[in-house]
C-alpha cells in the first residue's frame, strides 16, 4: 500500500504529457515493485484427527500450511504442544495427551503459526474434554505387599524419585514412525483408569493396563525409541521405560527378563521383554503404560490412533 502511495505522489506532480512521462513513471513502477514485493500472507488449515475427546485421550492435531509456514507452536493446559513436521507434504502434525485426571471442561489451544520473514500468527481452538467411566478393581494381596515397613517405604520413596526423574527427558526430535503396536497378545485384565481397592482398602488408579500372557512369552516394543531405564523395583518388577521423542514414553512393568541394556535403539516390533510376574503380582502378565507431555494416558488410544 506504501509503494501505491508513493506512485499516485509522484505521478500528481509530474503530468505524462510524452512518452519519456510514461517510460519514467513505468520504470518508477517497477522499482517499487520489485524491491518491496507484496507477499500473500500464508495459509493454514487445523483439523484434529480425534474427536469426542476424553480423560486419558490423545489428541491429534494436523496443520496443513502453505510453504509460507516453517514453524508451529502451541500451548494447552499450560503446556507446550511440540510439533513435528513432514517437509514432503507441508504438514505439521502434534500428539497432545489428555491426562485421567484432567476435569471435564472446555479448554483453549493456542496455536502460534511462524512464516520465513518472523511474522506470527496466533489462533486459539476450543477443545472439550468429556469424562471417562473409570471402573472399580478390588484385588487381595499379602500383607507385606500392602502394608509396608519404614525400611520398604523409604525404598519405594527412591523409587518413585528415580523414575519420576525420567519425565523430564525431552528428545527434540519424534522417533517413532507409523502406528502403535500392542507390546503383547493377550486378555486385559486390568483397565486403565481402574479405581483400584486392595485388601479393602482405596488405593492409586491404575496408571496402564494389564494384558494376561504366560510367563515368558516375548515383549515386543510398541515403536521406535530408545531405552532410558531398566531396574528392578518394588512395585512394577523388572521394568523396562522407552523414550519415542517428543515427550512421549512407553513402559513394560513386572517383566521376568530384560532383553536390551539402557542407550539401546530399539525398532518397532523388537523383542525387549519377556513377560512375568515380579514386583505386586498375582499372576504372570504385562503392565504396559504410556506417558505424553506427562500426560497419563491410556495405551488403547494410541494403539488406535493412525499416524500412517
Amino acid at each position: 500500500m506504501e509503494n501505491i502511495g508513493l506512485l499516485t505522489f509522484i505521478i500528481m506532480k509530474r503530468k505524462i504529457r510524452t512518452r519519456k512521462d510514461a517510460l519514467i513513471c513505468l520504470v518508477v513502477l517497477l522499482s517499487l515493485l520489485y524491491s518491496t514485493p507484496l507477499l500473500a500472507k500464508p495459509s493454514v488449515g487445523v483439523s484434529f484427527k480425534s474427536k469426542n475427546i476424553k480423560q486419558g485421550d490423545v489428541l491429534f492435531i494436523n496443520v496443513k500450511a502453505n510453504p509460507g509456514i516453517y514453524k508451529v507452536s502451541g500451548t494447552i493446559f499450560d503446556r507446550p504442544v511440540h510439533f513435528y513436521s513432514n517437509p514432503k507434504k507441508d504438514k505439521y502434525n502434534a500428539l497432545v495427551g489428555i491426562d485421567m485426571d484432567t476435569k471435564p471442561r472446555q479448554y483453549t489451544l493456542s496455536l502460534v503459526f511462524e512464516d520465513q520473514k518472523g511474522g506470527k500468527t496466533k489462533k486459539d481452538y476450543k477443545i472439550k474434554v468429556g469424562s471417562t467411566k473409570f471402573g472399580t478393581q478390588k484385588l487381595t494381596l499379602p500383607a507385606e505387599m500392602v502394608e509396608l515397613d519404614e525400611e520398604t517405604l523409604e525404598k519405594v520413596k527412591l523409587e518413585e524419585e528415580k523414575i519420576g526423574k525420567i519425565w523430564d527427558i525431552f528428545t527434540e526430535d519424534h522417533l517413532w514412525d507409523g502406528n502403535f503396536l500392542e507390546p503383547v497378545k493377550g486378555k486385559t485384565t486390568g483397565e486403565f483408569g481402574l479405581r483400584r481397592i486392595i485388601n479393602g482398602e482405596p488405593k492409586n488408579s491404575h496408571r496402564g493396563m494389564d494384558i494376561a500372557a504366560p510367563e515368558g512369552a516375548p515383549v515386543r516394543v510398541a515403536n521406535n525409541g530408545r531405552v532410558v531405564f531398566i531396574d528392578d523395583i518394588f512395585y512394577s518388577g523388572k521394568s523396562l521405560v522407552i523414550d519415542h521423542g517428543l515427550g512421549l514414553f512407553t513402559m513394560y512393568f513386572h517383566l521376568s527378563e530384560t532383553m536390551v541394556v539402557e542407550g539401546e535403539v530399539v525398532k518397532k516390533g523388537q523383542i525387549i521383554a519377556k513377560v512375568g510376574k515380579t514386583g505386586r503380582a498375582t499372576g504372570p502378565h504385562l503392565h504396559w503404560g504410556v506417558r505424553l507431555n506427562g500426560a497419563r494416558i491410556n495405551p488403547a488410544a494410541i494403539v488406535k490412533l493412525k499416524l500412517e
